[in-house]
């Protein structure tokens, strides 16, 4: 670890480049659940990160240093759950999504809600949009958020104190569906009918459990910064001939539901397009009436707090990235994660705040886009000529290009690569020694940490080191496998066993989130999931549950069946807190060390043991001309 250390505290909202920090004392001082110490060498804090270096270089004869040309020093970007074969060979039993889509509709016995008053404007029933004012300029297919003249305050009262907006999160315990919401099984709705019922009056506002699903799913038919505007389209014609104080209510309810969804999707209004309406929305109302400015003020605030956040993080994760690129390539190979970390405890301790680190930042509606991006990627490549020519546009391609907003974030795919990074990590510091017996010290370092991540949770790290336990760099070296105890690292294997839907893997992280709900998620209730089976699970409800009935309406069973889902599997682990002492140095040397390539980690691991199989020569031998290319052009 070079140069200084990036401490990124979610608390307090920034990173900190910071002088290098040693620990005075490498022997950690845990009673309860200490495992194997793994401290090799006794040497004292030294004042200089060189130094450091110096000491370990007497042992530089027992780790491999070749090949160095072929040290992957990006993030890899290889896709993590390829790597356990979930999308690849596994066909996953429908069991456990009937029961997800039988649970969401056992919660829908629901009625109509009231009908609307009627000062409430009425819509045309249309999947037709109109242009979209932004900048004094149109953009094709959206709607005017302008509105006529009227919109002025109607009487001069003395302005009511009104206390701010109470923040708006996901309800973690009120059921999806109520008396409120719309039957789950009309075929006929079209994204109008959904917006009108988002329409607040002086006497109505939707129920959180309409509004969050319809807010996270209506990005699959709409723009996010379309159904703003068709909001607040809606909702200021609404109170044109109303009376004023029926008119502050009905835009309380209005405030009430903009507040919602700034503070569960804030990242939607990255968009200038969005925060060009958001702002001129904040303007009218406080033109409209004084006794609404505490609370526009507050909106204004805690948004502005939550993107603030977000690009601190992003800074945050660009400064890493830049520091793991220049980092040298032989730093790693003057020490290994037990001389930076003597004791499992204390990494999987460390594992748990950087996962956090990159998990909280996470938006619900990033999986959904995640997966948006991901048919429109596939759509391009299938038919790539039709986005060059709109004559012969397919619906579909036109859709995708209409529909959604540019994506914005990359808290999601950061969290992906990391996972990634952490199996490459953890293969790359076991195969770069070519001396067996620190190789048998390193194996059985990792599989205890990786116990000591399953007794915390923290179940994304879990599978992270047995996927690298399980690349085949270390999986063909049977001669240490021989020195290694099977039973503890068979008992890991359980949870990824993927041939009965990774059933032992439910189990724990269904009992782990009952006891955080339980303890009400109190400090050190960890619970983070496999992020890749997570996907699976969306991408399963995704596509086997159709966008529109058999009648052409919108299949609002499936808003909420993706939103329940993601909300209780994934959402809430968001409040987990952990009271260990961070460590920036142990931190450091995790997310900036550089790892082995995937070519680069099977050779080192031949050099551990020879190549005995024939695939195993024929390997090695396009191996070696693939690096005689490779240095050929330099």
């Amino acid at each position: 670890m070079n140069g200084g250390l990036y401490s990124y505290d979610p608390s307090i909202e920034y990173y900190t480049e910071n002088a290098p920090v040693y620990r005075n004392n490498l022997s950690s001082t845990f009673t309860q659940h200490t495992t194997n110490n793994y401290l090799r060498h006794s040497y004292s804090p030294c004042t200089t990160h060189e130094d450091i270096h110096l000491q370990n270089k007497k042992q530089a004869n027992t780790v491999n240093q070749r090949h160095v040309n072929l040290i992957n020093l990006q993030q890899q970007r290889q896709s993590y759950f390829d790597k356990h074969n979930i999308y690849n060979d596994i066909s996953p039993s429908t069991a456990y999504y009937d029961r997800i889509h039988a649970q969401t509709r056992s919660n829908a016995t629901i009625h109509s809600q009231p009908k609307p008053s009627a000062s409430s404007l009425k819509i045309k029933q249309s999947k037709e949009t109109l242009p979209l004012t932004i900048n004094r300029q149109i953009e094709p297919n959206s709607i005017i958020v302008s509105t006529n003249n009227s919109f002025q305050p109607i009487l001069k009262h003395q302005p009511s104190m009104h206390k701010p907006i109470a923040d708006h999160t996901p309800s973690l315990v009120k059921p999806l569906s109520d008396n409120n919401d719309p039957p789950l099984d009309y075929p006929n709705y079209t994204m109008d009918t959904l917006i009108q019922r988002l329409v607040p009056s002086d006497i109505y506002k939707p129920k959180d459990s309409f509004i969050y699903p319809l807010l996270m799913c209506s990005r699959i038919h709409m723009r996010p910064s379309l159904l703003l505007n068709k909001l607040a389209h809606l909702t200021i014609n609404s109170i044109t001939n109303l009376t004023y104080d029926r008119g502050v209510r009905t835009m309380k309810n209005f405030l009430s539901i903009l507040s919602q969804w700034t503070q569960t999707f804030p990242y939607d209004f990255r968009n200038t397009e969005m925060m060009s309406q958001f702002e001129e929305l904040l303007r009218k109302i406080n033109s409209y009436t004084s006794t609404l400015q505490n609370n526009t003020k507050h909106i204004d605030e805690k948004l502005r707090s939550k993107l603030k956040a977000l690009a601190k993080y992003e800074e945050y994760i660009r400064q890493l990235d830049k520091k793991a690129a220049h980092c040298p390539t032989q730093t790693g190979l003057y020490t290994d994660i037990i001389n930076e970390c003597p004791t499992s405890i204390s990494l999987a301790q460390q594992l748990a705040h950087i996962e956090l680190d990159r998990l909280k930042p996470i938006g619900a509606e990033e999986l959904i886009q995640y997966f948006i991006a991901k048919s429109a990627s596939e759509e391009a490549r299938a038919h790539p000529n039709r986005i060059h020519h709109n004559q012969t546009t397919s619906s579909n391609a036109k859709s995708l290009n209409i529909i959604h907003d540019i994506k914005l974030t990359t808290t999601f795919e950061t969290y992906i690569q990391w996972s990634n990074r952490l199996t490459f990590f953890v293969t790359t510091e076991i195969v770069k020694h070519t001396q067996k017996r620190l190789r048998i010290q390193l194996i059985n370092y990792f599989i205890d940490v990786a116990h000591e991540c399953l007794r915390l949770h923290n179940f994304n790290s879990m599978f992270g080191i047995i996927g690298g336990l399980n690349m085949q760099p270390v999986k063909r070296l049977k001669k240490t496998w021989e020195k290694i105890p099977r039973d503890r690292f068979e008992e890991l294997e359980q949870y990824i066993n993927a041939t009965k839907n990774f059933t032992h893997y439910r189990r724990a992280l269904e009992t782990a989130m009952d006891e955080a709900k339980r303890h009400e998620w109190k400090i050190d209730n960890i619970v983070i999931p496999f992020t890749s089976l997570i996907l699976q699970d969306v991408y399963y409800i995704k596509t086997h549950s159709k966008d529109y009935t058999s009648e052409g309406g919108i299949n609002l069973q499936k808003f909420y069946s993706m939103a329940k889902f993601i909300l209780e599997e994934f959402m809430q682990c968001k409040q987990s807190n952990c009271s260990f002492k961070r460590d920036d140095a142990i931190i450091n040397y995790i997310v900036t060390t550089p790892t082995f390539s995937e070519d680069a980690l099977m050779l080192a691991s031949f050099e551990c043991e020879p190549a005995i199989t024939s695939n195993e020569k024929e390997k090695l031998s396009l191996l070696q001309k693939s690096v005689n290319t490779s240095s050929s052009k330099f």
